[in-house]
């Protein structure tokens, strides 16, 4: 079907973690918290904040934990990193279906999709072993490979660039706050992900299909 011409976008962006992915549940990650040795409230502190580097592609996933370990004042063994690396990947490679759907309902229309997602080098291994679908997708930027992490405005740029795209024509569901707001001040319509009714609704209104 051709790109309804009143399409405010013509492209739609996808973050992955908590988007296309569904987010991994409180249990599991009170699970992941004990395998580390540190407590709840230090775990869920240092998890994002000590991923930078990570996600920038600057290290591997034995220099990362070292650096969570170093952060939480623990000693963490080999052997429990690679438990933990396992994990991870567990956690963050179930698919959101109806997320999938919606993403080809739009490609369908005529619009372009990309998913930008900050991840790091092993994680993205296992997502491309696992998961054909991603190259259903017209782009895909991954800060590993690009060494820049959303919300630099860099990565969103990249993004635009590779679709060809007007940052104003360009809609994107992520489900961290700063990362939308990082797309907004470049000029991207963005809106903080909440669930796969909340982002069919927003793209249903757009393309007047509601």
């Amino acid at each position: 079907m051709n790109k309804l011409k009143s399409s405010p976008w013509d492209a739609v962006l996808f973050d992955y973690g908590r988007v296309l992915s569904y987010a991994p549940s409180r249990e599991e990650l009170l699970d992941f918290a004990a395998v580390t040795g540190v407590s709840e409230a230090v775990f869920f502190e240092l998890y994002s904040n000590t991923r930078d580097h990570y996600d920038r592609g600057h290290a591997d996933y034995r220099e990362h934990w070292q650096r969570f370990a170093e952060a939480a004042e623990v000693q963490i063994s080999h052997s429990t990193v690679e438990r933990m690396v396992a994990m991870e990947s567990d956690m963050w490679t179930r698919l959101n279906p109806e997320m999938l759907e919606l993403a080809r309902e739009i490609k369908s229309r005529g619009l372009k999709t990309a998913i930008l997602s900050n991840m790091p080098f092993d994680l993205l291994a296992e997502l491309r072993r696992k998961f054909d679908w991603l190259d259903e997708f017209d782009v895909q930027i991954w800060s590993c490979e690009l060494g820049v992490i959303k919300p630099d405005a860099e990565i969103y740029h990249a993004c635009l660039a590779a679709l060809d795209c007007e940052a104003e024509r360009a809609l994107f569901f992520d489900d961290r706050p700063r990362n939308v707001e990082g797309a907004r001040q470049i000029g991207i319509q963005a809106h903080v992900f909440e669930s796969a009714s909340q982002a069919r609704a927003i793209v249903e209104r757009g393309l007047n299909l509601s």
